[in-house]
């Protein structure tokens, strides 16, 4: 499987042999970016012949779990000439960024309609082959940095066969060997890890003791209210109806015992309140309302047929009764004599009671 990890690309050999010259869409390669979390990004693969020509070829990107899989569908202008060819993979995302991985190579079988003159072809023993690719291997990786996890640029040396880390980082900025509150400069993960342990065993002795100062006086979200948890927001519908059966009781009868201010329903529907007495009274109704009290209302002479009997109303400043489908007008102070008047008409009314 081809990999690329922290920039390395890395090719088995199995994986090496990518064709013949002139193959069209025969062959595909795929390559596994280990980790790789960007996001809209375009993938180049750069293909550099024996002649120094370049080719530039798109790939195709598909996200596998955590990796990302880039597919090389090897068509005939991609396998123009035989040899060992470099190649590497170029990668570009949305704000302007580029970033190029190691070098490696694959290898490209002759054909026989593509060499030139039509001579006798030449002929690669194995071991000749396996010399080739060892010092095509030798050549590329020499020359071919990676970034190691700390971000320092590491470079194969030839002399000790195995990679030696450089000066450099990928900011570009020296690293400092300490943590520091004033410098921009990058460090180490080493030295992160360090000073991150050094804070957590400080924060640990203090961790308990400042939570449990800080939610001393917090309600939990687990508690709850009518039933409903405080760990969300509480709508006005869902309290009313956590409530609504805490606000009344049903099949109340009269002068049972209940609690003072509840409203109660009755077996029939009747409306109970429970007074000071913690006892049970029944509401009038609207019917019985109606039935004990009418407001006296103006009433147009037109009208008057239509006020049911017992209700008193006013007609042209008078006030009259409903009686047996008939209008009474009752009797109005200024139409009644006072006592005074009656006197002064036959005298003191006491004096002649009393002379009979």
């Amino acid at each position: 499987m081809i990999t690329i990890q922290n920039g390395k690309l890395m090719i088995p050999d199995s994986d090496r042999f990518v064709g013949f010259a002139g193959d069209n869409t025969v062959n595909t390669k795929q390559f596994t970016m280990i980790d790789f979390m960007g996001e809209n990004c375009a993938f180049t693969l750069c293909v550099r012949f024996d002649d120094d020509t370049v080719r530039s070829v798109p790939l195709s990107a598909q996200r596998d779990h955590g990796d990302t899989v880039l597919t090389w569908q090897i068509r005939k202008e991609d396998l123009c000439s035989s040899g060992v060819v470099q190649v590497q993979v170029k990668i570009a995302d949305s704000d302007g960024d580029i970033e190029h991985t190691t070098k490696d190579f694959f290898l490209i079988g002759s054909a026989v309609e593509l060499d030139d003159d039509g001579g006798e072809m030449e002929y690669v023993t194995p071991s000749q082959l396996q010399n080739s690719i060892n010092q095509a291997l030798e050549t590329i990786t020499a020359i071919s940095p990676y970034v190691d996890d700390d971000g320092y640029w590491c470079v194969y040396d030839p002399e000790q066969g195995e990679y030696v880390r450089t000066e450099y980082h990928v900011s570009g900025i020296a690293p400092d060997s300490a943590m520091s509150d004033s410098s921009d400069n990058a460090v180490s993960n080493s030295v992160i890890k360090r000073y991150a342990d050094g804070k957590a065993a400080d924060c640990n002795t203090f961790t308990i003791s400042y939570a449990d100062a800080k939610t001393a006086d917090k309600v939990p979200n687990t508690r709850k209210i009518a039933r409903l948890p405080l760990a969300a927001d509480i709508e006005a519908a869902d309290l009313m109806a956590a409530l609504r059966p805490y606000t009344y009781r049903i099949n109340v009868t009269p002068n049972l015992s209940g609690v003072t201010g509840q409203l109660g329903i009755g077996i029939s529907g009747e409306v109970f309140f429970c007074t000071a007495t913690d006892h049970w009274v029944q509401l009038a109704d609207f019917a019985q309302l109606n039935d004990k009290m009418d407001l006296v209302t103006e009433v147009d002479a037109s009208d008057v047929e239509d006020v049911f009997d017992g209700n008193m109303f006013f007609c042209d400043d008078v006030p009259y009764v409903k009686l047996d489908g008939d209008a009474v007008a009752l009797a109005k102070s200024e139409d009644v004599y006072s006592k005074t008047q009656i006197d002064t008409m036959i005298g003191d009314i006491e004096s002649c009671l009393a002379a009979i």
